[in-house]
C-alpha cells in the first residue's frame, strides 16, 4: 500500500483530504487499541474526514486494505512500520506538508483512544507526543527562501525516521500498559 494508491482512491471518491493524515489517524487509533469492524471503520473515518458515510464507502476496498495493512505494520515484530508519505520524487515542500498531516492524524487517532483517559502516560511517551505535535505544526518555507537542498533532504529523512521510532515506542509502551492492566505478562 502506498501514498499514490490512497490518493487515487481519494480522487475516485471525490474526497478532499490527505492520504498521509488518514494513515496517521489509523496508526494512532491502532496504537491506542481502537479496533474497528468494516462498518465501524467507515463510520469512524467519515467522522474523522467530516463527510457523509457514503463518501467514505466510495473508497471501496482501499480503506479496509489500508486498515489491515496498518494493523500489520503496527503489530509486526520486524519493525517494518513507516508512515505512508509521498514518494521521494515529489517536491520536498509537499512531502513535508504530508509529514505534518501524518502526525496530526496520528495524534487525533491516538487522542480518541481508550488509553489516554485511563492511564498515566509515561514521561518518554509524553515527550514523543510533544515532538509529534511540534512536527504536525511544521512550517513550509516559500520557494523563494534560500534552502540547502541536500541538508533539507537529510533533515526530512531524519524526521521521518524519528516518527517511525517514536510511533513504535508509543505503540509498544501503551500496549505494555494495557497488557499489564489486563493481567498479561511478558
Amino acid at each position: 500500500m502506498d501514498y499514490d494508491e490512497i490518493s487515487d482512491a481519494f480522487n475516485r471518491a471525490n474526497l478532499a483530504g490527505s492520504p498521509a493524515e488518514l494513515h496517521g489517524f489509523l496508526s494512532g487509533s491502532i496504537s491506542g487499541a481502537n479496533f474497528y469492524s468494516a462498518e465501524s471503520l467507515v463510520l469512524t473515518v467519515a467522522k474523522f474526514l467530516e463527510v457523509e458515510t457514503e463518501r467514505v464507502e466510495d473508497l471501496g476496498d482501499m480503506l479496509v486494505n489500508l486498515y489491515h495493512f496498518s494493523i500489520h505494520q503496527m503489530n509486526g515484530n520486524d519493525f517494518e512500520f513507516r508512515p505512508i508519505l509521498p514518494n521521494d520524487d515529489v517536491i520536498l515542500s509537499k512531502r513535508l506538508a504530508s509529514v505534518g498531516d501524518w502526525c496530526q492524524g496520528f495524534l487525533y487517532g491516538l487522542g480518541n483512544s481508550k488509553y489516554l483517559s485511563n492511564v498515566e502516560i509515561p514521561e518518554n511517551i509524553e515527550e514523543a507526543l510533544g515532538d509529534l505535535a511540534s512536527i504536525s505544526n511544521i512550517q513550509i518555507l516559500s520557494d523563494q527562501e534560500e534552502v540547502n537542498e541536500s541538508d533539507s533532504e537529510s533533515n526530512y529523512i531524519e524526521v521521518t525516521e524519528y516518527i517511525k521510532v517514536a510511533v513504535l515506542t508509543i505503540s509498544s509502551e501503551l500496549n505494555c500498559i494495557d497488557d499489564s492492566d489486563s493481567g498479561l505478562t511478558y
